[in-house]
């Protein structure tokens, strides 16, 4: 078992670094998180991750850059691409950092398993415009609860928030705040935003249930109802700043235009939403369905899960990552484009994840050198 795994994790190695690439991402693409180098088996649940660039206004047979994950060493990370809930990928508010949440610490496959119930370091995985990669971990409580850390945000200042369950939903500072201090009053996020400095989260509709609310998206306060525009402390509440749609209440990812009157959210049984603010009022504008690549019966799911939305032109132009995939789970997915100059707006392919153990999930922006 053990030369099986070295064998496939040497394999891994050599197919995230094939071919001639430049080494640092060019400004103005997308980056994709990938899980899996179809050669690991995603049914392991931890996979080595990958970052692809692609040009946004094409398709793209293969990524025209790529950064690997280091499999094993101070800065192995990776996270649980089985889940239908991790890997959300965000480019920090000075434009410099991609971060996602995981688990470090080990070599991939060293503890085999399920990550999130096992006695793991969770943190957060930082990569710049020149690919420099660093990890910041910190030792949870281990319970029998599970913990996934969904997704994360910084600031680019040390400052991090991560999403996940009850007890990964954080601030983190890795050196001020080496323990990360634990929203008690947070049940399952989704996904974070910050817009404006202003820290922003979704629930959706089993998230909401917990506390008694509604799947959409929130920002926090203190207890006193008083306004925590980027909490960091551990009685740091939700607010609902927009409710979605009853039908599409299985959010994942979501964007605001800056004057946060526009906001997408994608669901990932169902798509990607637009809904348009009047006064203090949200109301849905439309849906974009995801036309299907894999047939109906043996398709995982119809919806979008990552999210990034380009807002500098006339039209907004929404990319994605899809949610179909084989054997009830999310594989052979695709990243797609929308330009919304209306509710009949053409999805087209931006790449296709060409194997069942290669899963796309987080999708931004390429991170800017020299902010």
């Amino acid at each position: 078992m053990t030369k099986t795994i070295l064998m496939i994790l040497l394999v891994s190695g050599l197919a995230g670094s094939a071919g001639a690439q430049p080494e640092h991402f060019q400004p103005g693409q997308l980056a994709v998180l990938r899980a899996g180098d179809g050669v690991v088996k995603q049914h392991f649940k931890q996979a080595p991750i990958f970052i692809d660039q692609f040009d946004p206004k094409t398709f793209n047979e293969v990524p025209s850059f790529t950064v690997a994950i280091p499999t094993n060493g101070v800065n192995s990370f990776f996270f649980n691409s089985h889940a239908a809930t991790e890997g959300v990928l965000t480019r920090s508010t000075d434009h410099r950092l991609l971060v996602f949440a995981g688990y470090g610490g080990v070599n991939l496959l060293q503890k085999p398993g399920v990550p999130s119930i096992l006695d793991i370091d969770r943190g957060f995985c930082t990569v710049d415009a020149a690919a420099n990669l660093q990890t910041l971990l910190y030792q949870p409580e281990i319970s029998t609860e599970k913990l996934n850390p969904r997704g994360g945000i910084t600031d680019g200042q040390n400052n991090f928030w991560g999403a996940g369950n009850a007890r990964a939903t954080l601030y983190f500072n890795p050196v001020s705040q080496k323990t990360p201090l634990e929203f008690v009053y947070v049940p399952n996020t989704r996904a974070l935003r910050m817009v404006d400095h202003v820290l922003y989260a979704t629930l959706n509709g089993a998230d909401a249930i917990v506390d008694d609310g509604v799947a959409g998206l929130y920002t926090f306060t203190d207890c006193e109802g008083n306004t925590l525009p980027l909490p960091m402390q551990t009685d740091a509440k939700i607010k609902l700043f927009m409710p979605v749609a009853t039908e599409y209440s299985r959010i994942a990812g979501f964007e605001l235009n800056a004057d946060k009157s526009v906001a997408y959210v994608s669901d990932t049984a169902a798509g990607v939403q637009k809904y348009v603010r009047s006064g203090t009022n949200w109301a849905l504008a439309y849906n974009f369905a995801i036309p299907q690549n894999i047939p109906a019966a043996n398709n995982h799911a119809a919806g979008c899960f990552g999210l990034a939305v380009d807002f500098s032109g006339s039209a907004p132009v929404i990319y994605a990552t899809t949610t179909e995939g084989y054997n009830d789970t999310v594989n052979s997915n695709r990243v797609v484009r929308i330009v919304d100059t209306n509710a009949m707006a053409v999805v087209s392919t931006v790449a296709q994840a060409h194997s069942t153990d290669i899963a796309f999930r987080g999708v931004d922006f390429t991170p800017e050198a020299g902010k």
